[in-house]
């Protein structure tokens, strides 16, 4: 509800903020509009023309009269005849044109017309009069020409003799009068200037004082430089004012109208004719503002609003100065100015409403909050006991009184409180410390103990927070039951260290155990014995009598063992034991008490109205033979226990260092194993597959070989098996698989490939992606391909194993089962496997021919495979008499050192290549 009613509040701000923008807006457009501002426009200019202050052209020389000139004369009436000695020394000088900004419409004295007359004749030309446009009596403006006299010889040029404001700097450059254009003074000065427009902005940014000027006494006196008019332009005037004649204008106040003339023809001179860009860019300038001002106010401070504001007009000022300057352009930025501290003003106010409303809405959330916390405190989770300075209770929250006393607000603490928790609070307000750490206690409630860890923590409130008596300094204790939390950590810790079903220790327990032993000298001293026991059989429990009966026979495998008196019986895993003595093996009997041990173990136990037996084997090890370190006594004794599961019977075997050896033999098989791989140290060697009848080569089959960099030539019956058990023979076996099929496929004899395949690579590889792989990449045709499994895969025979066999040969490639016979051979596998070849172990070949037993063996597997379709190859035939009695027997082919040797392929290659040279040359002899 509170969120609610604060986003209408600011809504309805927002709403407010953005109607006052627009009315500032709008006043500030209707003014601008209305040019309310033009003062502070002109005064605007004011600044900009004396920033700007540039120097004159120096072209036109400024003559002005002066009382010594008009003394000569000796009244106002003889000034002609001043005038004409000015023009002819001027002339005289080189002056290119000369302007008299005088009065010539009346006639005066006839000798003093006439001289001036004769000096603008000498002049050819190069004289102008002015024609002066004054006001009337009726408020009307009239032009004044000179008379025609004068205006005959010297052709007059417009000036604008009204007196009073000229602030806009408004410049006529021509007018016309009957008909007649005539240009003005300042245009007429310029010819090389032209203007076009017929009015231009003065450029009031010109110095008046650069520009040269003399006294009209000194031309006449001829006091002044050679060459100072020498091809430039004079305007001959007054440079004092009077009310008539006096114009206000930007920067210098009021001029005369000879200044103003002079200024005008220095504009046009120098380029500098201005234009006014009027009302409207202010007015767009100001409406952008209000926009922008409007969509950035709410996301920006006070601050950043006024440092904006004045960032901003800093850079307009900037701008309509480089206009003036660069462009001749003259921007209003009045209006905008004033719409900024308008709109800054808005800001305050907005600021000034949201603070106003922050204060109010801090002071209902100060009120609110106050009673959330009261409430929070009364509903806390924890006990929370608030006391102040005089050790009254203020705030108790509900399980606080629960746990101790109701009605706890109000009572004293030495009233109500266990003594931990006043002793806490007492010594916390008398010193002024806090408690420094979590302290846990036993306390009693309701008559039962309960364990709670407690705080006590300090606050200074002054009575600006609070009421006067209510100031002070406040403690708040603050504690939490953590009974049952306890309870669950003792029987978390028990469950780490023992075995939650038999009570016996844990792996980490039994370990701490032996590390405790031999932490001591006389430990060390005396040794340590550990005896791993494993029990054969429990599975039989389990699945004949229940896991319930199981666990029960557990249960009493622990307590046979602990009745032995050792220090420590531990259960390792599920049918796996421990058993610590101290003492060494050969010191204490300890096969002895190994024997022992089986002998406890391999009782009948008694499971209500059942009877078990189960077996035990014992691997033992100690501090001797193993060292002092735990893990390591315990993993040797595993070891020699997994040497002694090997083997049948209830036994049991000492570690011996020999032991370390074969497993680390393992170990460093494997690596060797895996960096082969790596480095491609494997190769293919090939045994041909050869006709009994025709000697014929009709197959290989492809052996793996070996040859390592230090070792030299590694037997395939140290490796295989490693690689089996490791599991590397699925990478190994691929690799072969590829090889193989690579190389046969390109021999010129179309020779079948038999490749020999793990188990592992049917039960964790796949085989069929393999052999398709294989196939695809080298080209090798299907039906020259043929797999090899052995009896080991019968016996753990699965549907999917089967499954993947018919893949096989339904896409061609065949199967043969190896060395049969010398395994768990069964004759119904040879009608219920996919099998197209058996292969007839050498074992059997190699007693022949004495041997009547093998004989018989070989005739039986022959006369059945006949019966069932199978091709047979004899392997390990070593001398001819073999050859002769199997192809006797029935046999078509053979495979042995009698025939060849395995060999690389190129070594086969020459062989089959040799045998058919001699074929064809005895072919040859008997032709």
């Amino acid at each position: 509800m509170w969120a609610k009613a604060g986003g209408d509040i600011f809504r309805v701000a927002r709403v407010r903020h953005l109607l006052v923008t627009a009315i500032v807006c709008a006043a500030v457009l209707v003014a601008v509009a209305m040019g309310w501002f033009s003062a502070f426009d002109f005064a605007l200019r004011d600044m900009r023309f004396s920033m700007a202050s540039r120097p004159a052209s120096g072209d036109i020389v400024f003559v002005e009269g002066d009382a010594a000139a008009m003394a000569r004369a000796g009244s106002q009436s003889r000034a002609r005849s001043v005038y004409a000695d000015a023009l002819d020394s001027l002339i005289d000088a080189g002056a290119r044109t000369v302007v008299l900004d005088v009065g010539l419409q009346g006639a005066l004295d006839y000798f003093d017309d006439n001289a001036l007359i004769g000096a603008m004749t000498r002049a050819a030309g190069r004289v102008r009069t002015v024609a002066t446009e004054v006001r009337s009596s009726n408020a009307s403006r009239v032009l004044n020409m000179p008379l025609d006299r004068f205006a005959a010889h010297a052709p007059p040029v417009y000036v604008d003799a009204v007196g009073g404001s000229q602030r806009s700097g408004i410049y006529r450059a021509r007018i016309v009068n009957d008909g007649w254009v005539i240009e003005s003074l300042a245009t007429a000065l310029s010819p090389d200037h032209s203007i076009s427009r017929p009015s231009f902005l003065i450029d009031f940014s010109i110095d008046l004082a650069t520009v040269p000027r003399l006294r009209l006494s000194d031309v006449i006196g001829g006091s002044f430089e050679t060459g100072l008019f020498a091809g430039r332009q004079v305007i001959v005037g007054q440079a004092s004012y009077s009310q008539q004649s006096s114009h206000s204008v930007p920067r210098y106040g009021l001029l005369s109208t000879s200044a103003l003339q002079l200024l005008a023809a220095e504009t046009v001179r120098q380029d500098r004719a201005l234009s006014d860009m009027g009302r409207l860019p202010a007015i767009i300038i100001v409406f952008g503002m209000a926009l922008l001002f409007a969509f950035l106010r709410p996301r920006m401070t006070l601050g950043s609003a006024i440092a904006g504001s004045l960032a901003y007009a800093g850079m307009l000022e900037f701008t309509a100065l480089a206009m003036q300057v660069h462009a001749g352009m003259l921007l209003d930025t009045a209006g905008i100015h004033i719409a900024q501290i308008g709109f800054l003003a808005t800001a305050f106010w907005h600021e000034l409403e949201a603070r106003g409303r922050s204060l109010s809405h801090a002071a209902r959330e100060r009120d609110s909050m106050r009673g959330i916390l009261a409430r929070v405190v009364a509903d806390n989770f924890d006990g929370v006991v608030v006391v102040d300075h005089n050790k009254s209770i203020r705030a108790a929250s509900r399980l606080a009184e629960e746990l101790i006393s109701p009605g706890l607000r109000g009572a004293n603490i030495g009233d109500v409180l266990p003594a931990p928790f006043r002793d806490a609070l007492e010594a916390a307000l008398d010193s002024g410390r806090m408690m420094e750490a979590v302290s846990e206690v036993a306390i009693v409630c309701n008559g039962e103990s309960r364990t709670v860890e407690f705080v006590v923590t300090l606050s200074d409130v002054d009575a600006g927070e609070v009421s006067a008596e209510s100031a002070g300094r406040v403690a708040c204790l603050t504690f939490r039951d953590v009974t049952e939390r306890r309870q669950v950590e003792h029987r978390l810790t028990y469950l780490a260290q023992h075995d939650p079903l038999t009570g016996a220790a844990s792996r980490v327990k039994f370990v701490e155990t032996i590390g405790a032993l031999l932490a001591t000298p006389t430990g060390r001293g005396r040794g340590a014995s550990v005896y791993l026991v494993g029990l054969s059989r429990l599975k039989t429990v389990n699945d004949t009598l229940g896991h319930a009966y199981g666990d029960a026979l557990l249960k009493q495998v622990v307590a046979r063992l602990e009745l032995l008196g050792p220090i420590s019986v531990a259960r390792l895993e599920g049918n796996g034991f421990a058993v610590l003595r101290e003492g060494l093996l050969g010191d204490d009997g300890g096969m002895a008490f190994a024997e022992t041990l089986i002998a406890e173990i391999i009782r009948p136990y008694t499971l209500d109205e059942h009877r078990a037996i189960v077996g035990a084997r014992v691997g033992m090890t100690d501090s001797n033979l193993s060292g002092s370190a735990p893990d390591a006594l315990v993993s040797h004794a595993g070891i020699a226990l997994s040497l002694a599961s090997d083997q049948s019977g209830n036994r049991a075997l000492a570690f011996t260092k020999e032991m370390d050896t074969r497993i680390k033999s393992k170990q460093d098989m494997e690596i060797a194993l895996r960096a082969a791989l790596a480095r491609e140290e494997f190769s293919v060697h090939y045994q041909p597959q050869v006709d009994l009848e025709t000697g014929e080569v009709t197959g290989v089959e492809a052996l793996a070989r070996w040859t390592h960099p230090e070792l030299g030539s590694v037997s395939p019956g140290q490796f295989i098996p490693a690689a089996e058990e490791t599991g590397l023979i699925i990478e190994l076996g691929r690799w072969i698989l590829h090889v193989a099929a690579k190389e046969v496929a390109g021999w010129p004899r179309p020779v079948r490939l038999s490749v020999n395949v793990s188990p592992l690579q049917f039960e964790h590889g796949d085989i069929v992606a393999d052999v398709r792989s294989a196939l695809d990449i080298s080209g090798l045709p299907a039906e020259r391909l043929q797999v090899e499994i052995t009896e080991s895969l019968l016996v753990t025979e699965t549907s999917h194993v089967t499954e993947k066999l018919k893949v096989l040969r339904a896409q061609g490639v065949g199967v043969a089962l190896d060395d049969f016979g010398t395994g768990y051979s069964s004759l119904s596998y040879l009608g219920r496997l996919p099998v197209d070849t058996i292969k007839i172990d050498q074992s059997f070949v190699r007693g022949l021919p004495g041997d009547a037993e093998a004989s018989a063996i070989i005739r039986a597997v022959l006369m059945l495979s006949e019966s069932l379709g199978k091709h047979v190859v004899a392997e390990g035939i070593e001398n001819q008499d073999q050859a002769w009695l199997l192809r006797l027997a029935g046999c078509k082919t053979g495979q042995g050192y009698f025939f060849s040797r395995p060999g690389p392929a190129e070594d086969i290659l020459a062989q089959m290549l040799a045998a058919e040279h001699d074929k064809l040359s005895s072919v040859m002899r008997l032709g």
